[in-house]
């Protein structure tokens, strides 16, 4: 018997003359509880016995019916929006940039927007993401400025209908952690020559050279390091142009969390709200959403103070001539041997694997079989200086092991930087 369903009986016991002692020992309640319920329903009834909320009758933080009348609208008109607009979507970040720019004051925080937006039925939680494994701390790099990281990662396979039947395509895409700028490319597929294309024709062009490249454990990428294969094309070029390469753990690509939200974002926003009948509207549709996001949409990491603008595009732009840049005149082309592959040199520089030692202490990697017992069950940052040929494993910032490991061919000084 519910609570409700205990006041009923007692009220009808009492009205049928029994004790209420007996009636308090039935119903496993006090005197007083008998004679409150008693008194509310000689004074108010049966509705009496329903009980009252407990939640207070004034509410003196509640927000103001014109900021949640001003967030609902602002939300529908979002999502009346047409053509290039679309890219918006109508989320609680999108609805505070409209009631910014409505100059809607006091300015809701973005989880009161998104409470309003729950309780009225217009919004859909997207669901929650897999939390990554336990273990120590994770070492993740600084981003504080533009440049200092950009993870790289793509989205495929995927196929449109075109009237010649289904096109097969990957979409590459590039974060700058630290500057928010984005850069994507449709290609036909997912090769290291692919990736080598899209970064020296689009990334890096776009957002300069980053300090950092970190990237998951794709083989066009990072080949096979169990069997020693691991200067790839993609590894080559990025040390050849002075960037540091860093591989995530096995299996984690939430550590990548910054572009795989953005690959979210672009297939909602590009894939499946227009359509796209070839690659060619594709690469038009995708290229408008990319101007979107970098001159449109204000940037969450971003702030005026601390930055001087919201959008990732302006930022970028105010770095002209400090960015570190692709040498002029570079060319893929001059690396390619007489059957047109592509050979590029292997030159000094940092790959870096960050990886998680096992619960008895070891770790292999690079064909190393490493004791680490002092690192057990924590991730470590393993990597590999090509100009020395050694490498070392760092635990919380301090190097616990040193090892040799021998490069069996000519490396050569970067075109960018000095290299290590």
């Amino acid at each position: 018997m519910d609570e409700e369903g205990k006041r009923r009986e007692a009220i009808a016991l009492l009205r049928r003359g029994i004790a209420i002692e007996q009636i308090c020992t039935k119903l496993g309640r006090t005197r007083q509880w008998l004679g409150k319920w008693r008194r509310r329903f000689e004074a108010e009834g049966e509705a009496s016995l329903r009980g009252r909320s407990r939640a207070p009758r004034h509410r003196p933080r509640a927000t103001p019916g014109r900021i949640v009348r001003a967030v609902l609208t602002a939300r529908d008109r979002l999502a009346r929006r047409r053509g290039r607009q679309r890219f918006a979507g109508s989320g609680a970040d999108a609805v505070a940039w409209e009631l910014e720019l409505e100059g809607v004051r006091p300015m809701p925080a973005r989880r009161t927007i998104e409470r309003i937006l729950e309780r009225a039925g217009r919004t859909a939680r997207p669901r929650a993401a897999a939390h990554e494994r336990s273990g120590g701390p994770y070492p993740y790099p600084r981003a504080r400025a533009p440049g200092d990281l950009q993870q790289t990662d793509l989205v495929g396979p995927r196929h449109l209908r075109s009237r010649r039947g289904p096109v097969r395509f990957f979409d590459f895409h590039t974060v700058d952690v630290g500057g928010g700028g984005a850069a994507t490319e449709q290609r036909p597929d997912k090769s290291a020559e692919s990736f080598c294309g899209y970064l020296t024709g689009c990334a890096w062009p776009k957002l300069g050279l980053p300090r950092i490249w970190q990237v998951d454990n794709e083989s066009a990428l990072a080949g096979f390091p169990a069997a020693g294969r691991i200067f790839t094309q993609p590894v080559r070029l990025a040390l050849l142009l002075g960037i540091e390469v860093r591989f995530i753990p096995m299996g984690e690509p939430g550590r990548n969390a910054d572009v795989e939200s953005f690959n979210a974002l672009w297939q909602a926003r590009v894939l499946r709200r227009f359509e796209t009948p070839g690659l060619a509207r594709l690469a038009r549709v995708s290229g408008r959403f990319e101007r979107w996001f970098m001159d449109e949409r204000p940037h969450p990491k971003l702030s005026v103070a601390a930055h001087g603008t919201r959008f990732p595009g302006a930022l970028l732009r105010s770095l002209d001539g400090e960015r570190r840049t692709i040498p002029r005149g570079f060319s893929l082309d001059a690396y390619r041997d007489a059957a047109g592959e592509l050979r590029l040199p292997l030159a000094r520089g940092r790959i870096s694997w960050v990886r998680r030692v096992a619960e008895d202490g070891e770790l292999r990697i690079l064909g190393h079989r490493l004791r680490l017992r002092r690192a057990a069950n924590e991730y470590v940052i393993a990597t590999l200086a090509t100009g020395r040929g050694e490498l070392t494993v760092q635990l919380d910032g301090r190097v616990i092991g040193s090892y040799r490991h021998a490069i069996d061919e000519k490396v050569v000084r970067p075109l960018v930087g000095r290299g290590r």
